[in-house]
């Protein structure tokens, strides 16, 4: 944490979107199928399916968030 004021650079502030878009698909695929795998081997092969699922939706809700960053055009 910095004691800095956030730049107002547009620019930037996309590039620091992008990188949490990311990190937060990864924390989601990768707890997704930890997740599920550790529940399936305590429990039920449900606890396997819904982590999968978990997994599949985090990441593409993260990747679209980050291809609609990538894609934006700034007006002129």
């Amino acid at each position: 944490m910095t004691l800095q004021p956030r730049p107002n650079n547009p620019i930037q502030h996309r590039k620091d979107q992008v990188r949490k878009y990311t990190r937060n698909g990864v924390v989601s695929v990768a707890g997704g199928v930890v997740g599920g795998v550790a529940l399936a081997f305590l429990f039920t092969n449900i606890w396997l399916i819904l982590g999968m699922v978990i997994a599949v939706v985090g990441g593409a809700y993260n990747a679209y968030k980050v291809n609609q960053i990538i894609n934006h055009r700034d007006g002129q």
